[in-house]
């Protein structure tokens, strides 16, 4: 445990006194050495005897001796006056390794809570044994986010990343503030240097920022770099730099969105928003699981593949949001993922990579010339002369490769002779086709479907006495070319008006809404994950056209995430909406992104029509981003976070729409035209 000297002035001079645990200082030599310096550090100035107030001081110092480094805390105080008369002051020390110190809390946190500090003293000096450390080891649980003094004094928590800003050695004004406060502020802002930290080891960290909520005349600058000023004190204005500023003043000038989350609400576990999805690939190609995890700090990924007992096994370069597998084994592999920060950790889903077997060409064979001939106008192929040249080709190579396999050749002869009777049936198939007669109408034309075969004096239309032909010769139009085409006008038409079919049904209550000019629609449900694709232009004052997967009813709020949008057109937006009908005119409220911009429109009940955009940040665009509306009274608000619901952002609107009724609510997409598809996938859908 930790050394503790206490200095107290008194007629007979300067005493101090140690505890019976320290593990600093053991030898006799060392520990004279070490107080003999922090006898040159206990000092008081009375402020009273020239018109100052008397206050505490407390300081954190940094002291090398003999080669060693430590941690000193100290707390100076006026002790009134002896029995001579004279002005009197205590001075407390506690001094630490540099080991000792990652198992504590920050300095101002100790020098503010621990409560063995001694502020009265009426014994004669003496050594302190045995002393109790419990009140200093429970410190060790204390926190000083979020930033509520901060907050309180600036109006803003994440000013205290503007003291960690701050140039070493500047000096701050002090006076409105009292040490409490000082402390408090001087502990949050340590506290925030988690985020900050480029070692990740912040309570280390913490240790290397001096300071003292009082400068004096007897302090050396260059202890501290942070030196706090009262105007009463002499001192004041001869450490006053040019830079000196109220503490209060402070101002942060860079911060993130995670660095505010920290500073506004503190801690946060770790939580998937993203469960990892199951994979399907052929064989030799690459495998990739995608998850996101959102806590404060950011979590940190780990990847685990698992055996068949269930048992995970560490993937050395598995640290990403996302794992690459490359050229995974045949078969079914499982993966899980685990996402770690300074508030615990959650496992994710098994994830399952299937791997199929790559299909292998096999060789084929053409039919023998001579061995496909016409009868009749019809293919004929003599099966048996067929099967004997194959034969004979087979034994042929047997005798000359006499290591070939039998079984791989009775594949392949069993593949050709499949072959050529399909071949034979197609052939016999297109002959009676051609030779089908025309049908006429009772007038002796053409009916309109009709489809003449050239080549053939019995398949013309009869003639008249006079050898010319009781109708006109249609258009000749070779069968391959009519059913082509018509099988293409079959194609687009149920392409355009039949949605696909799908295993993966809807949940209960929800449906597919088709919103003005539609097609293309497909919706799924992959738990916890909504596929939708489809084509619409989008959200316009003169009316609405978009895909709608809903339920009928809001609640309190409801949110989704939109994971990704595969299909990145100009014009695609896709997000969550709030709507009083399916009419184009509708009022509603909608919230979404393009590929580089968050999206709000709405139509009021008097139909007005309004639109924002805000722009997406580069380093944002391939993230997911959660929607959210919220009931608000009477109103619906439109609200969007990249850091899901830690910090949400309002979609920019001036004003909500107003629910006076039942609203569809669910998730909507529009691909910015009729002609262009786009293809969203939705997760993390919760209602409240």
């Amino acid at each position: 445990m930790p050394q503790q000297l206490i200095y107290t002035s008194a007629p007979r001079g300067l005493v101090a006194g140690r505890s019976g645990h320290c593990t600093v200082a053991r030898s006799a030599t060392m520990r004279e050495a070490l107080m003999l310096q922090l006898e040159k550090l206990s000092y008081y100035q009375h402020l009273s005897l020239s018109g100052g107030q008397e206050r505490p001081i407390y300081s954190c110092r940094l002291v090398d001796l003999r080669g060693s480094r430590y941690h000193v805390l100290s707390r100076i105080q006026d002790a009134g006056l002896d029995f001579t008369g004279r002005t009197n002051f205590l001075a407390h020390h506690l001094v630490f390794t540099p080991e000792e110190v990652r198992q504590l809390p920050s300095p101002p946190v100790i020098l503010r809570e621990w409560p063995g500090w001694v502020k009265t003293w009426s014994k004669e000096p003496q050594l302190l044994d045995n002393e109790d450390w419990s009140g200093l080891s429970g410190l060790a649980a204390s926190v000083a986010v979020p930033a509520v003094i901060w907050k309180q004094i600036t109006g803003a928590a994440v000013n205290g990343y503007g003291l960690l800003e701050s140039r070493a050695g500047t000096a701050f004004r002090v006076d409105q503030l009292t040490e409490e406060q000082i402390l408090t502020l001087f502990a949050e802002s340590l506290e925030l240097l988690e985020l900050r930290d480029p070692r990740r080891d912040f309570r280390a960290t913490a240790w290397q920022y001096t300071f003292t909520t009082s400068m004096q005349d007897q302090d050396n600058p260059a202890d501290f770099r942070w030196r706090c000023l009262h105007s009463d004190n002499p001192a004041a204005n001869r450490f006053a730099g040019a830079d000196c500023c109220p503490l209060s003043g402070l101002r942060a000038l860079r911060v993130t969105s995670e660095e505010t989350v920290f500073a506004q609400s503190g801690r946060q576990p770790p939580g998937f928003v993203v469960q990892p999805q199951n994979a399907r690939i052929t064989e030799g190609d690459t495998a990739r699981l995608q998850a996101q995890a959102e806590g404060v700090p950011s979590p940190d990924y780990q990847w685990y593949a698992l055996d068949r007992a269930g048992n995970g096994q560490v993937i050395a370069n598995g640290t990403d949001a996302e794992l690459v597998v490359p050229n995974p084994p045949l078969g079914v592999s499982r993966y899980v993922v685990r996402a770690s920060n300074s508030q615990g950790e959650v496992t994710s889903a098994v994830a399952t990579v299937s791997v199929e077997q790559k299909l292998r060409p096999q060789p084929s064979f053409a039919p023998a010339s001579g061995q496909l001939s016409r009868v009749g106008g019809k293919a004929k192929i003599d099966v048996g002369r067929e099967f004997e040249s194959l034969n004979s080709k087979y034994n042929q190579n047997e005798s000359a490769q006499e290591s070939s396999s039998h079984w791989k050749w009775l594949l392949i002869v069993t593949a050709v002779v499949v072959v050529l009777v399909c071949s034979v049936l197609f052939g016999n198939w297109r002959w009676n086709r051609s030779q089908q007669q025309p049908s006429f109408g009772s007038n002796g034309s053409n009916s309109s479907n009709a489809v003449l075969s050239s080549g053939n004096p019995s398949d013309m239309p009869p003639t008249n006495a006079t050898g010319a032909s009781n109708t006109a010769k249609p258009q000749l139009q070779p069968v391959e070319s009519m059913d082509t085409n018509l099988a293409q006008a079959t194609k687009e038409e149920r392409r355009t008006t039949i949605p696909p079919a799908t295993e993966f049904k809807l949940p209960e209550g929800w449906m597919l809404v088709a919103i003005g000019n539609a097609s293309t629609p497909n919706a799924e449900f992959i738990s916890p994950r909504y596929d939708l694709s489809g084509s619409a232009e989008g959200f316009a004052a003169q009316g609405d056209s978009a895909w709608f997967v809903c339920k009928t009813n809001i609640t309190k709020s409801f949110q989704a995430t939109l994971i990704r949008n595969e299909v990145s057109q100009i014009g695609s937006v896709c997000g969550v909406m709030a709507r009083e009908s399916e009419k184009t005119n509708a009022s509603f409220l909608f919230i979404g992104a393009s590929p580089s911009k968050i999206i709000t429109c709405r139509r009021d009940g008097a139909g007005k029509f309004e639109s924002r955009t805000n722009d997406i940040l580069q380093a944002n665009q391939n993230k997911p981003i959660s929607f959210r509306l919220d009931l608000d009274a009477t109103n619906i608000v439109p609200s969007y976070s990249f850091l899901g619901p830690m910090s949400w952002q309002r979609g920019g609107l001036s004003s909500a729409v107003s629910k006076v009724g039942p609203m569809m609510i669910g998730l909507a997409i529009s691909s910015g035209s009729s002609s262009d598809k786009v293809i969203a996938k939705f997760g993390a859908v919760l209602e409240q």
